[in-house]
């Protein structure tokens, strides 16, 4: 046992606030990352006359020949049934549809998926 039991562990304490992030905070640093690494990105800014359910973020990365429809959600935020309609149709037709929260940032997912180096 540690000798201060009170103080959390750095690598704990970054998952912790890292698992505290908005949707608009993981999407920032989301565009951010796969910007530096060669991802066209794109959203759609206000969505209010958008089809419903569409992935909040699509990615494109020409060197890799990938596509990615990502839909953001915070830690504990809840999945509409349209997200899930799109997500699964998405998917059906060969596309990498996936939900995307803080703790895949904070467990490196999100980097393995934008390098192309995730295991399937």
């Amino acid at each position: 046992m540690p000798d201060k039991p009170w103080r959390v562990p750095v690598a704990d304490h970054r998952r912790i606030v890292i698992c505290d992030w908005t949707e608009k905070q993981l999407q920032d640093q989301i565009i951010a990352m796969a910007k530096a690494l060669g991802w066209l990105v794109y959203h759609t800014h206000d969505s209010r006359r958008s089809e419903p359910g569409f992935p909040d973020l699509t990615l494109v990365h020409p060197k890799q020949g990938r596509v990615l429809f990502w839909e953001l959600k915070a830690e504990k935020g809840r999945v509409s049934p349209a997200q899930k309609i799109w997500l699964a149709a998405l998917n059906a037709a060969g596309i990498n549809a996936i939900i995307i929260r803080p703790s895949d940032w904070a467990d490196g997912v999100v980097e393995k998926e934008l390098r192309g180096t995730a295991v399937a």
